[in-house]
């Protein structure tokens, strides 16, 4: 089996793994990885990985022991941070587990093409994915996972996110990228807006566009949480009659203030009003004071959005969207993330309205 000082690095360049078998399930790589050559030949035609830690050989008995005597087959490692309906998130810090951490990101290279860490892992936090059968509780199965640098200078809320092959096409990635941004603190006590360590790959831009056009829409037809699910029988808001002088409801802010309601960065929510067409920006002639810091913002001036809710409404139609958050705030474990009581988000709203 693997271990953290394996043999002389076998190069991508060249390799060609026929199968990887993730527990029980055989399936394809779709990249290539950097596996010690001395451990998984040229050429192999099947890699078995444990699916609770990761590690890893080509010979199948000494698999099979390995998956028996596994210490990780009842709990993942690390501390749960998160748990609702069956899925799990569990957060495993690199430098305390740091063979976890090399090999599952040897086996997530397999199917990334780009930004993977492979030995340095203690600089980082990883957040796993898993599921347990309701019938089964003592069994689970590792799903996916996202990575997160520790002190990102750029807020960096996630580094790399993966959902294994066999489990894709199930909304899952966008459980984890919700868990990132709750993971953040941002709504519950004003700490860093973030968002994924850029550039992102092409599909992962894709999955993220669409991600944060979801939140935006449920934050401007649910307000910050949404809680309902959207049904089509539903009247969409009001239109405004042929003559009338009444305008239909429209929303007007700065990008920045939806940036803030959505713990989002506002390039990212330009990037996601452009995609779903709503994005007809003015230019704020006043200089405002600074959300964080209450200082007057010296920089240029900020882009205000006019937003009919009915455009919205018609964008979340089209895209089949369910309003219901896809991560349940009480699924959180401890102070993950931190709670407001309610009495503070008492004086929160009240000093809103004021």
């Amino acid at each position: 089996m693997a271990t953290s000082k394996s043999g002389r690095l076998q190069s991508p360049v060249g390799r060609n793994l026929q199968n990887v078998v993730l527990g029980d399930l055989l399936f394809q790589p779709w990249n290539q990885s950097i596996y010690p050559e001395d451990l998984v030949a040229k050429d192999a035609d099947r890699l078995y990985v444990c699916r609770w830690c990761f590690r890893y050989s080509c010979d199948d008995d000494v698999f099979e022991d390995h998956r028996r005597a596994c210490e990780h087959r009842i709990t993942p490692p690390g501390t749960k941070v998160y748990d609702h309906g069956g899925y799990a998130v569990w957060e495993v810090d690199g430098q305390d587990y740091k063979l976890f951490g090399q090999n599952l990101s040897l086996f997530a290279k397999l199917f990334l093409d780009h930004k993977t860490v492979f030995f340095d892992v203690a600089t980082f936090l990883y957040y796993i994915l898993t599921f347990t059968d309701p019938d089964d509780h003592e069994s689970y199965h590792v799903l996916g996972f996202f990575s997160k640098e520790k002190l990102s200078w750029d807020a960096n809320n996630l580094a790399c996110i993966l959902i294994f092959p066999p489990y894709q096409h199930k909304q899952l990635g966008k459980l984890l990228m919700g868990v990132s941004y709750k993971l953040s603190g941002w709504d519950s006590n004003g700490g860093p807006i973030g968002g994924p360590e850029k550039p992102l790959s092409e599909l992962g831009h894709k999955s993220y566009v669409r991600f944060w056009a979801e939140r935006i829409a449920r934050y401007l037809l649910c307000g910050k949480t949404g809680t309902s699910a959207l049904d089509p029988d539903q009247q969409r808001p009001s239109s405004t009659p042929k003559g009338s002088r009444k305008r239909p409801p429209r929303e007007t802010m700065t990008v920045e203030e939806l940036g803030q309601g959505t713990g989002m960065l506002t390039e990212d929510v330009i990037t996601a009003l452009k995609s779903m067409g709503l994005f007809d920006p003015q230019t704020s002639p006043k200089k405002r004071k600074s959300i964080r810091t209450g200082a007057p913002d010296t920089t240029t001036p900020e882009q205000i959005v006019t937003i009919q809710k009915s455009d919205v409404w018609d964008w979340a139609q089209a895209h089949h969207l369910v309003l219901e958050d896809p991560v349940c705030d009480y699924g959180f474990e401890g102070l993950w993330p931190p709670a407001i009581s309610p009495e503070e988000d008492k004086q929160s709203v009240t000093s809103e309205e004021n």
